[in-house]
Order: C-alpha cells, then structure tokens, then sequence
C-alpha cells in the first residue's frame, strides 16, 4: 500500500499546488444550476462533526469541512477501485484503488501528477467480495489519521510546515467493485441505494415506484455489518449477507462514512457501457428489430456523417460480427448522442423510436459539464418512462440492475453535481497508464 502522506507531502511542494486547491472557494454561484463537485449537496454540507446536514435552517462556515478559511487544507477525497489486463495474450486481472482531490479544479483533479495511487492488488484473480478488506484496511488506518490530522512538514506556501485533514467523500466505481468496496450484496439481487428488492434477477414493477423508490438508512446498513463480522463460520456469514444484503467493509471504520449515499451510480458503466449496450444489443438486435443487414446500411448512413474532430471516438464499424462489437462507454456515448436518431429512426417501429428519444433526450441532459436541477428532473421522467416502455414492450423481466440504477443518477447529481464530476472515464486512463 502507497503512503498517502508521503504522495501528499510531494505535491504541496510544487508551486501553485496549494492555490489551485483554493479556487473553488472564489466561485460564483448559482443555487439552480450545478457546475461542478462543489454545487452538490455533499461538498456544501459536510460538517467537521462528520456528518451531512439535511436539516432546515441555515448552518455557519465555520461548522463545514469544506470552507473558505480551509479551502487547501481540508480535502475531499474521491477514491476508485478497478482492475486491468496488464499483459497481453494471458489473463492476469491486476487492481487499482486510486484518490482523486476534489478540492482542485474538474481540468487539474485527473491529471496523473495529482492522482494519488492509494494500493496495488497484484492478481493474478480479482479480489472477491469481502477480500478485498485485506487492502482496504492499510489504507482505511491512513484516512483514520487524516480524519484527525496530519502535519505536512512542508509545504511550498509554508515553510513550517501545516496540518492537513482528509476525509474519502465518494466511491465511484463499476457496480462490481462498488458493492465489494462499501460492504452490499450483489446488485442481482437489490439496489444499494433504495428499498428496491429484485424478482428472479430483475427489477421489473415501475408501477409501484413511490414504495421502494425511498432511501436505504445508511446506519441499518452499518449494524448489519457488524453483524456480518460476528458470524462464527462461512455460512453463516452467507446466510446472514442472503438476509440482510449486508456484508462487513473496511470502509465503515471511518466515522463519517456514508455507505450509502457516497455510492454514486458511475454514469459510465451505467448509461453506456451498460443500457446503451443492452437497448441495441439485446432489445433490438435480439428480438430482430435490427437484423445484421440492417447494419450494413446503418453503417454506410453513419459514414456520411462528420462530426466534429474534438468529440473524441466514434464508433466504426458496428456491421462487423454480431454487431456492434467491442464498442467503448465513449463510443456508445458518441453513438446515441449523435448518429442513432438519424440512422436507427427509419429501421424501429413506433415503440422503439419512443425509446430511442427517451433514452438519448435524458443522456444529452445527463452528460452536460452544466446541468440545471430543472433539467435534471426532466432527465429523470425521461428515464421513467424509458422503463415503463421496455416493461410494456419486452416485460419486467428486461429490467436489468442498471435500467434501475439509472433512476438514482438525479439525485447523485444532486449530491456530486453534473456527471462529468464523477463519471469514471478519468480513472479509465489512469488504468491505462498503470498497464
């Protein structure tokens, strides 16, 4: 495992490392609109008491973490898990957990110079369910301390050296890693997020959506936990997660720890490596909305279009094999956003085109770097009934884990602000970089 202090220590030694730190405390801002990380919820109200404040009334500077007066010496840190092939033609799974600093600006925080390494998992496996604790806790004991303090013994604004404090306010990973990191079940079998329970491995039933659309109770989780690590053998430690959805985490040493709500739905993985994917591969091409010939005129229409050179890869190729293989989250983004109104709209029926428009309406919502909360809730009904109509036309059966997750992506841009604070494609490269 990384020494944090150490990585920490190196970078307040460069010039201007601590004044891009501050910048967020000098920012204009606008109640209605969220730009960035610090116009969520989570960053405006996250006490020195470690909690977050959600009742009314007004709460002063000097009770926030995250103020003006410590606006480079409290941080906000957001961590990640993910795990990469880092050789060719073999299969070697190896891990990653890394920390990114909230505090700098969205252009600086991804920067591989500002990215903190926080361990390694060497593989050649990845670490299953409740092992990978055996990494998480080295690094757990390390932000226990921050949580307290820890003087750096010099910085490049101080000579003498200051006292920094830390707190990790946000995991952002694939569905996979999330529930190993923060202790939940599998995401077959319920939502981490609400009351959401699946039915024979769907989550199908939108209908009802005022019962179970309700926030899990983050201490619940954390007692049945403990529980979890008071069972005596393997199977009652799998009996009790059955019942309880709950699993023992690292994580949940830190006192201020959400298990909960500082679980953002990872908009990469969900909107496009994940629904986008299943609308086309296995709604359309699967029940032979689109057949293989179809492709090869849907390719031969999106050539014809030009985009512009900064929007970054576009998808080529989708009539080769089964069709559409091997497209990346960027190129399945690219794909709804730009070419599948034009070039799918005259190969799907009337049901399908209502899909199309409401998925692709809510991700050219979801993905803007400027996002309104009107808006945001427009998202949402578009996500809604982009559910209902899959239920009504290929049965509650097709709603996978991430068509439900989806419908918690408002409120945790209402907590992180827009999508592009905390999608994953920034920590993607840092996986390249490694491999």
């Amino acid at each position: 495992m990384a020494n944090v202090k150490d990585q920490l220590l190196h970078m307040y030694q460069r010039q201007d490392f601590e004044k891009n730190l501050k910048l967020w405390a000098d920012r204009n801002v606008n109640e209605e609109v969220l730009c960035d990380i610090y116009d969520g919820e989570i960053w405006k109200n996250f006490l020195n008491s470690g909690i977050v404040h959600e009742e009314e009334g007004e709460i002063s500077e000097e009770q926030k973490f995250f103020n003006k007066e410590h606006a480079d010496d409290h941080l906000g840190i957001m961590i990640n898990v993910d795990w990469f092939q880092p050789f060719e033609r073999t299969i070697h799974s190896s891990g990653a957990i890394y920390g990114a600093i909230c505090n700098l600006p969205r252009e600086l925080r991804f920067k591989p110079e500002n990215m903190l390494i926080l361990g390694l998992m060497p593989g050649p496996n990845e670490a299953s369910l409740h092992q990978i604790n055996h990494y998480l806790a080295p690094i757990v004991d390390q932000f226990q301390t921050f949580w307290e303090g820890v003087t750096l013994e010099r910085t490049f604004e101080h000579s003498s050296g200051r006292l920094i404090k830390c707190a990790i306010i946000a995991c952002c990973c694939d569905i996979p890693a999330a529930r190993r990191l923060c202790g939940h079940y599998s995401a077959n079998v319920n939502c981490h997020r609400c009351l959401k329970v699946a039915k024979d491995r769907n989550f199908g039933g939108i209908e009802d959506i005022d019962e179970w659309f309700v926030a899990r109770d983050a201490n619940m989780h954390r007692e049945a936990a403990l529980e979890w690590r008071k069972c005596k053998s393997n199977e009652a430690r799998k009996r009790h997660a059955r019942r309880t959805h709950a699993r023992w985490s690292e994580m949940l040493r830190l006192p201020y720890f959400d298990p909960i709500r500082f679980l953002p739905v990872d908009p990469m993985h969900n909107l496009f490596i994940g629904i986008a994917s299943f609308i086309v591969k296995r709604l359309w091409l699967g029940h032979n909305k689109i057949t293989l010939g179809d492709l090869t005129k849907i390719q031969k229409e999106m050539d014809r279009i030009h985009p512009p050179s900064e929007i970054g890869r576009i998808p080529h190729k989708i009539d080769v094999g089964e069709g559409f293989s091997n497209l990346t989250a960027n190129e399945w983004k690219n794909f709804f956003l730009i070419y599948a109104r034009v070039v799918l709209w005259n190969f799907l029926d009337r049901e399908d085109r209502k899909i199309l428009v409401h998925f692709s309406q809510a991700c050219s919502i979801l993905v803007r770097r400027i996002v309104s909360l009107e808006n945001l809730n427009v998202a949402h009904d578009h996500l809604i009934e982009l559910l209902r109509l899959i239920e009504i036309n290929y049965g509650k059966d097709s709603i996978t884990p991430n068509l439900h997750l989806s419908l918690h992506l408002n409120e945790c841009c209402q907590d992180y602000g827009p999508l592009y604070s905390f999608w994953c494609f920034s920590f993607e490269r840092m996986n390249g970089i490694l491999g």
